[in-house]
């Protein structure tokens, strides 16, 4: 069991990025929405997708690199994704069991985020990431985590974000204009913004979840995680401080 551990925390560490369309480059711009369930606010980037961005090519092995990561996660997506229907609310990403406290896939995203596994994920992010404005991404970060008492940094198909952004909602009744998310799969610059939140907090697991005035909680289970604070009662008077219930 030890061994089979530790080789899907490789594999993770490799293939950790919970949409393909993470790596591509959109040509469209992703106004400000609600969500279908009017649970969150989703903010787009204003600006198109090469706008602030350096004009070098990353260099041939990047490049290869990048492409052969881009393939296994295609191909670790389409596995492992649910099937929609009425049953799971449509959902078509990941299984959501995996979002559980004491699941595999929680036990294989703690030993990823540590040691050099994590130094892989965040070099596998910027490779990603390739070349940006550090200074422009680094302010619309700010801008975003300042926007609103939570802001969140999350992926469409992960079952970690999307548990995240149901228990602000449904357990802790977070009013929705009070949750801003960046969805860094849709985003034109978010391969850029998952780079950057890794150097900030250690971290390249989403979501990334920023509680205002408190700074950076974690993600959904560890970091310490919205799930633990909420466990331990911490959560609602975290929340209360930022206005989250204004």
């Amino acid at each position: 069991q030890l061994r089979s551990l530790l080789v899907l925390t490789a594999l993770t560490a490799v293939s950790s990025f919970s949409s393909p369309a993470l790596f591509a480059s959109h040509q469209h711009i992703r106004p400000l929405l609600r969500s279908q369930n009017g649970a969150i606010t989703i903010v787009g980037n204003a600006k198109g997708p090469e706008e602030g961005k350096k004009s070098m090519e990353r260099p041939l092995g990047d490049n290869i690199v990048t492409k052969a990561i881009y393939s296994l996660e295609m191909m670790r997506v389409k596995a492992s994704s649910e099937t929609p229907s009425e049953e799971n609310g449509n959902w078509d990403g990941e299984p959501r069991e995996w979002a559980e406290q004491n699941s595999v896939a929680q036990r294989v995203s703690t030993i990823s985020q540590i040691g050099p596994f994590a130094s892989f994920k965040q070099w596998i992010a910027d490779s990603i990431a390739g070349d940006y404005d550090v200074e422009q991404i680094n302010a619309r970060v700010d801008q975003h985590i300042a926007g609103a008492p939570v802001a969140m940094f999350s992926f469409t198909t992960c079952p970690f974000c999307l548990k995240a952004k149901s228990l602000l909602a449904e357990e802790m009744g977070v009013k929705p204009e009070n949750v801003q998310v960046i969805e860094c799969d849709e985003d034109p610059e978010g391969n850029a913004i998952r780079a950057v939140l890794g150097k900030r907090t250690g971290r390249t697991s989403m979501p990334s979840v920023w509680i205002r005035d408190q700074g950076y909680v974690g993600g959904c289970n560890d970091g310490p995680g919205l799930v633990p604070l909420m466990k331990q009662g911490e959560l609602k008077g975290m929340l209360e401080k930022a206005g989250a219930y204004n």
